[in-house]
């Protein structure tokens, strides 16, 4: 049967339900208590969590109705949540706990994009277990005991925490505020609303970048219709880093990342303070005091490979790793540096082969038009995405042309969120929602006549018909042969 399952903040009208819950006999027993609650404690405790700042409670509905409840129990010292939920027992065995859960991870990711998510579950709960390994929870090796009180038997309580896998898409907002720090304020917004993880910008002073006589690329002196020296552009998009302070509090504000890539080292040592994830552009793959002095930080790096071969990936790794990046935190970004990028040369398969070559991480950075690539990428295994955006394609300014719209950019977002959820695990078995379908689809072994007590069982009385609640037909074999016990007629389940 689908459902759809949904958590929403609980009010007084939910503690009926709420108390319901909490008093049937498998939520007792695994919380440790005695007995149920009563009822007047439990409601006076109840109602001091809607003014508290250190618990949420959450009504779990299913197709809108109340089945279970689900807690956040916040620690904003250590940017923590602690999670915990209950299915009414009528509702179990349906998917609606682990769709609870993934709910509510969903909700931290926006509503506390900064904090660790935790729950402890006991080690002999099994579907517990099997409900938090699947929304990507892992162990961390902590653990206490708890006494369980019906039973007097003590349990290890084990904890896990919420993994990130998803597929980390960066919004790259780039220089398309042409400078300008209100237009880059509304580039956060469309970000936000497209439901990326991250928004990218990039930061510079452009007497530490490039030398007054250095030349545009072709595709920038034709999207800023202006021939003019790369020096004198990019000092017009130039913004400061009192800006970038400016941005960073308002991403704060909206709850999402701000990032922003710095192209030389003194805007490096400024973006250290403010962000944990460093984006290498691809023009700094060859850069060695550069890749020396960002892998000196320690921090997660994102390193895009443009323009480059295995060889120059392979120098550059050794360079982060050298300085005291680990390996493991790095992901390198397939990309072509070409606005926009012709399909001809997207050549994804490349970002396998860095996979492959040096079993790291993978992503893509793309600049093709539209969004099919990207979600290509992402069904052959990207971990990363980075996609340009703008405000308004027609504005003048160096990428805007090869950028997203804001709807474009939403469509792309909600189409990597279900080739996601597409890919699944890698274990092959029914799936809840096709699980009522086996005794429909399938067969069993049935009366292909009227057969008397003591007959013989052979190809020509018996055949495989639906429903499949019967005899398997793949124990035929087994079937053949043998005497009848009773009387069939014809059709009749064997």
């Amino acid at each position: 049967m689908n459902h759809t399952t949904t958590i929403s903040k609980a009010d007084s009208s939910f503690f009926t339900t709420f108390f319901k819950i909490k008093s049937e006999k498998d939520n007792i027993y695994w919380s440790g208590h005695e007995s149920a609650p009563d009822i007047s404690g439990l409601k006076e405790w109840y109602e001091k969590q809607s003014i508290s700042q250190t618990r949420i409670i959450f009504k779990i509905e299913c197709n809108q109705n109340p089945v279970g409840y689900l807690y956040f129990d916040i620690c904003h010292k250590k940017s923590s949540i602690e999670l915990s939920y209950a299915v009414s027992k009528e509702y179990s065995g349906r998917g609606i706990g682990s769709s609870a859960v993934r709910e509510a991870v969903k909700y931290s990711l926006k509503n506390f994009f900064k904090y660790d998510v935790f729950t402890h579950v006991a080690n002999s709960n099994i579907g517990s277990i099997k409900i938090m390994t699947k929304n990507q929870f892992s162990l961390t090796g902590a653990s206490y005991n708890q006494t369980l009180n019906q039973t007097k038997e003590e349990v290890v309580m084990e904890q896990y925490k919420f993994v990130n896998n998803n597929v980390f898409i960066i919004a790259e907002a780039g220089v398309n505020h042409n400078g300008d720090i209100e237009l880059a304020k509304k580039l956060i917004d469309v970000a936000v609303a497209a439901g990326v993880d991250a928004v990218k910008f990039q930061t510079w002073k452009t007497e530490l970048l490039v030398t007054k006589d250095a030349k545009q690329a072709e595709y920038q002196t034709i999207n800023t219709d202006k021939e003019e020296s790369q020096f004198d552009m990019l000092k017009k998009l130039e913004i400061s880093y009192d800006d970038f302070l400016i941005l960073k509090k308002y991403c704060d504000k909206k709850r999402i990342m701000f990032l922003s890539t710095a192209d030389e080292m003194e805007s490096a040592d400024f973006l250290n303070n403010i962000q944990d994830i460093f984006k290498i552009g691809s023009g700094e793959l060859t850069n060695l005091p550069y890749l020396r002095h960002v892998g000196g930080f320690k921090k997660k790096i994102i390193l895009s490979t443009g323009m480059c071969n295995l060889i120059e990936i392979k120098e550059a790794l050794n360079v982060l790793v050298n300085a005291g990046t680990q390996k493991d935190n790095i992901t390198i970004l397939h990309a072509n540096t070409q606005y926009p990028t012709p399909m001809g040369d997207v050549n994804l398969n490349a970002m396998l082969t860095i996979k492959k070559t040096f079993d790291i991480d993978i992503g893509y950075s793309d600049h093709t038009l539209g969004i099919e690539v990207p979600i290509a990428a992402v069904a052959l295994g990207a971990k990363v995405i980075e996609k340009h955006f703008t405000l308004d394609k027609n504005m003048l300014g160096p990428d805007h042309k090869a950028s997203l719209s804001p709807q474009e950019l939403k469509n792309m977002v909600d189409s990597i969120r279900k080739i996601e959820l597409a890919m699944g695990s890698s274990v092959k078995e029914p799936s809840i929602s096709e699980s009522p379908n086996i005794e429909i689809v399938r067969k069993s072994i049935v009366a292909n006549c009227d057969i008397k007590k003591g007959d013989i069982f052979s190809e020509l009385n018996l055949t495989a018909k639906r429903p499949g609640t019967g005899i398997s037909p793949m124990n035929w074999d087994d079937i053949i042969g043998t005497l009848a016990e009773k009387d069939y007629i014809e059709g009749q389940l064997i």
